[in-house]
C-alpha cells in the first residue's frame, strides 16, 4: 500500500500531504481522528492481508473496521468478535482476553460467531446479502471479512426521497430481500436486527442486507450488551429465554416496510403489548392495496401466536389479493361451497347479459363467504384488521410537529414529561457529530411541520458531540473535581499518585502522557497525576 501515513484510513485513497490537510478529498474523512480506545490500532495487519483502518461501527458483539485487502487491492470491512462487556484487549499485542469468570461465555459466543460467519459465507450466491469473503482466527478471537459495497442506510434513502416511498417502490425493492430472508431462515439463521439501519440501499437502488450478529446480542438476558432496534424488535426479544427466530424477523421486516411507506416506525413492541394499534392514519394507508394492509397487519401481530408464520406466507400476502382464496381452498370449508367457475347458463328467456350479471353476483357472494370463513378461522374480523392498522381520522386530533433539530434534547424531554407538549419524545440513537452540539437533536421523525396524532411519539437522534474531545485545564483542582469535568466530557479519569514539592497533597499535578489542549477520542482513558505532598 505504500506509506500508511499518506493513506486515508477510511477509503485508503492517497492523501495530499503537501496541503497539510488531513481531510480526505475523496471521502471527506478527517484523518486526524484517533482510533477508539477499545479497537485495534491503525495499520494493524491481520492474516497477513488486511490493513486495519478506522472503526465504522461497534455494538455489544464486536467491532467493524474499514480495511484494505492487499491481495485484491480493494476496500473491505473486517468484523472482529469483541463482546466488550466480557473481554478486554491486551494493548501490547492486540489480543482479546476474557474477563475473570467469563471464559465459558466467551468460548460459547465465539463459536456462535464462527458458525454464523461460515454459514453466511456459504450463501454468497444470494445477491442481496452482504458477502463474507474470508473467515479466520487471530488475537484469540475470530474475524469475518465482508465485501465492501457503496450504499446508504434505508433510513437515509427514505429521507432523501421526501420521507416516504410509494407502494410500487416498496414492492419493487423489498421483495428480493424478503425472498432472501426466507432462504436464510430456512438455513437456521435469524437476523433479529432487521431495521432501516441494517437494510441498506446500493447505488443501483437495490436492498442490501447487512448487520448480522449472533442471537445473544439481539435479545435481553445475556451477558452481551443487547442491540435492539426500537419499533422493529419483536416482543419476544424483550423477554428472557423466549424463542426468537423467523417469526421475529417477519415482524421486523414488516415494521421496516411500514417505515418506508410512512416515514415512521411502529411503537416499541413493549408498548404495543398494551395497545397493539399501529397508529398509522388512513391518509398514509389509502394508497395501499387492501391485501397488503391485511398482510402487514398480520405480520405485525404483537404475540407470536397470531403472527404470520414465515416469509413465504408474508410474500404471498404482499404480492396477490388472491392469496386468501388460495389458502382457503386448502381447508374443508371451501369444499362445502358450490363451484364458482360454472359455465354461464344458457338463454332461457332472458338476455345473455342478465345471466352474466347474475353469475358475477353469485361469484362475489361466494368470495365473501370464503373471506368470512378465513376471518372466522383466524379469529379476526374485518374491523379487527382495520382497527389494528389505522387510526380513525374522525376520532383523533392532529398536531403539527415543531422544529426540534439543533435544540437541546433534555429541555424538550422535560417539556414532554411535564405535559407541556401534546406528544411524547423518545431517543432512537445517539451519534457523533462535528456540527451538532452534544445533547442537541440531530434529526427527528416525523420532520418539522409534519402531522401526527395527539399523544403520539416523535423519535429523535441525539448528538454525542464530536468524537474528538479536548483535555481541559486542571491546575488547582482536586481529583474529585476534575473527575466530574472529565466524566461529563465522556473521558474515563484514572488517578495515580506521586510526591510533589510544588503541589499541595490531594491536588492535581497534571496529566500523565498528555497535556491540556490535547485532543483525544470519545471514551478515552485519561490518567491524572495527584500529589501526595512533598517528600519528607
Amino acid at each position: 500500500m505504500g506509506n500508511s501515513v499518506n493513506i486515508c484510513r477510511n477509503c485508503f485513497s492517497e492523501l495530499n500531504r503537501e496541503s497539510g490537510d488531513l481531510k480526505c478529498s475523496v471521502c471527506g474523512w478527517d484523518n486526524s481522528r484517533e482510533q477508539l480506545s477499545e479497537a485495534l490500532s491503525f495499520d494493524t495487519v491481520l492474516n497477513y492481508l488486511y490493513v486495519i483502518g478506522r472503526v465504522k461501527s461497534m455494538n455489544g458483539e464486536g467491532i467493524t473496521y474499514s480495511a484494505f485487502d492487499n491481495t485484491s487491492r480493494r476496500m473491505v470491512e473486517v468484523r472482529e468478535f469483541f463482546p466488550v462487556s466480557i473481554v478486554i484487549r491486551d494493548k501490547k499485542n492486540g489480543a482479546v482476553i476474557p474477563m475473570d469468570n467469563c471464559e465459558d461465555e466467551f468460548s460459547a459466543y465465539l463459536e456462535d460467531f464462527r458458525n454464523l460467519s461460515k454459514t453466511i459465507s456459504r450463501i454468497n450466491m444470494v445477491a442481496v446479502v452482504c458477502r463474507i469473503t474470508d473467515v479466520f482466527e487471530e488475537n484469540h478471537t475470530s474475524y469475518a471479512v465482508y465485501e465492501y459495497v457503496p450504499s446508504i442506510t434505508l433510513r437515509r434513502f427514505v429521507e432523501n426521497r421526501g420521507g416516504r416511498l410509494s407502494w410500487n417502490e416498496v414492492n419493487k425493492i423489498f421483495m428480493p430481500a424478503l425472498t432472501a430472508l426466507g432462504s436464510i431462515n430456512a438455513l437456521g439463521i435469524s437476523h433479529l436486527g432487521i431495521s432501516p439501519e441494517t437494510l441498506r440501499v446500493t447505488k443501483s437502488g437495490e436492498i442490501l442486507i447487512t448487520g448480522f450478529c449472533i442471537n445473544a446480542s439481539r435479545v435481553v438476558g445475556t451477558p452481551i450488551i443487547e442491540e435492539m432496534y426500537a419499533g422493529c424488535a419483536a416482543l419476544e426479544q424483550y423477554r428472557s429465554n423466549s424463542m426468537c427466530g423467523e417469526l421475529s424477523d417477519v415482524y421486523a421486516f414488516a415494521a421496516t416496510i411500514i417505515y418506508a411507506l410512512t416515514g415512521q416506525l411502529p411503537n416499541e413492541a413493549t408498548r404495543r403489548a398494551e395497545n397493539p394499534r399501529l397508529m398509522i392514519t388512513k391518509e398514509a394507508a389509502k394508497d395501499l392495496p387492501s391485501y397488503a394492509i391485511s398482510a402487514l397487519a398480520n405480520a405485525l401481530q404483537v404475540e407470536q401466536g397470531g403472527r404470520t408464520g414465515s416469509f413465504e406466507r408474508l410474500r404471498m400476502g404482499l404480492t396477490s389479493s388472491s392469496t386468501v382464496i388460495t389458502e382457503i381452498e386448502r381447508t374443508g370449508a371451501i369444499r362445502k361451497l358450490p363451484p364458482i367457475n360454472q359455465d354461464i347458463p344458457q338463454n332461457k328467456g332472458l338476455p345473455p347479459f342478465v345471466w352474466l350479471i347474475a353469475s358475477c353476483i353469485v361469484t362475489l357472494v361466494a368470495l365473501l363467504i370464503i373471506g368470512s370463513v378465513w376471518l372466522k378461522d383466524s379469529g379476526k374480523t374485518f374491523d379487527d384488521i382495520k382497527n389494528l392498522f389505522v387510526t380513525e381520522s374522525v376520532s383523533s386530533e392532529k398536531i403539527t410537529v415543531p422544529e426540534m433539530t439543533n435544540q437541546n434534547y433534555d429541555e424538550w424531554k422535560e417539556k414532554a414529561d411535564n405535559g407541556e407538549l401534546d406528544f411524547k419524545i423518545r431517543v432512537a440513537s445517539k451519534e457523533f457529530s462535528d456540527t451538532v452540539a452534544q445533547g442537541d437533536i440531530i434529526s427527528q421523525s416525523p420532520f418539522a411541520n409534519g402531522e401526527i396524532e395527539k399523544g403520539e411519539t416523535v423519535v429523535v437522534t441525539v448528538s454525542r458531540g464530536s468524537e474528538k474531545r479536548t483535555l481541559p485545564e486542571i491546575k488547582g483542582m482536586t481529583f474529585a473535581e476534575i473527575a466530574v469535568v472529565l466524566t461529563n466530557d465522556s473521558f474515563i479519569p484514572i488517578m495515580v499518585e506521586e510526591k510533589s514539592d510544588d503541589v499541595e497533597g490531594g491536588y492535581v499535578v497534571g496529566y500523565k502522557d498528555a497535556k491540556e489542549g490535547d485532543s483525544l477520542s470519545y471514551g478515552s482513558e485519561v490518567t491524572i497525576i495527584v500529589s501526595t505532598g512533598a517528600e519528607e
